[in-house]
């Protein structure tokens, strides 16, 4: 556990910051962030297992809303997850078949942030965006996603958790925010 003190229009909060090595599906948060493309399809990595577990009702109600740009968000049902009630779409590439850049990474986790702040969600889960990073060092995605939360200049959610099943992205992370370990 990482725990954050930032200051905001002189007001200051804490920010416990998690990292787990597990299944955007293994913890139960208020909200789930959901990698996808300006398009809003949800076709690889963590947004197709959200589809997946959650059903196509999911897809379905973002594909009424797309097409939404990288740095923006939309909150949508869960469907059928029993571990969290919102998700939230954050686009980090423009077609689902590009593959994302960094500063579009550090777009959507600020996307998230924003909307868990606006809906006033305590906790939240936020996954690494999936094969469309796959040109991305994992050093490179761990520094993104921590600088974008650190920087985070609104209330944050009380509990982020950074989660991937790759126990190596999760090192990145250990790595990065604890440099002298």
């Amino acid at each position: 556990m990482n725990t954050f003190r930032a200051m905001s229009n002189r007001i200051s909060f804490t920010v416990e910051l998690n990292f787990k090595n597990c299944s955007i599906l293994d913890l139960s948060v208020d909200a789930i962030c959901c990698p996808t493309s300006t398009q809003g399809l949800m076709s690889q990595g963590p947004s197709l297992l959200i589809k997946e577990t959650g059903g196509d009702v999911i897809e379905t109600e973002i594909l009424d809303i797309a097409p939404l740009a990288i740095g923006a968000a939309a909150v949508t049902t869960s469907g059928s997850l029993s571990n969290a009630a919102h998700v939230i779409h954050c686009p980090n590439r423009m077609e689902d078949s590009n593959l994302a850049r960094i500063e579009h990474i550090r777009l959507s986790v600020r996307a998230a942030l924003v909307a868990s702040n606006f809906y006033k969600y305590d906790t939240l889960a936020i996954p690494v965006p999936g094969p469309c990073a796959k040109l991305i060092t994992m050093k490179e995605i761990a520094r993104a996603m921590i600088d974008e939360i650190r920087n985070f200049r609104e209330t944050p959610p009380s509990v982020v958790y950074l989660v991937d099943p790759d126990i190596e992205m999760v090192r990145a992370w250990e790595g990065y925010a604890f440099p002298q370990k």
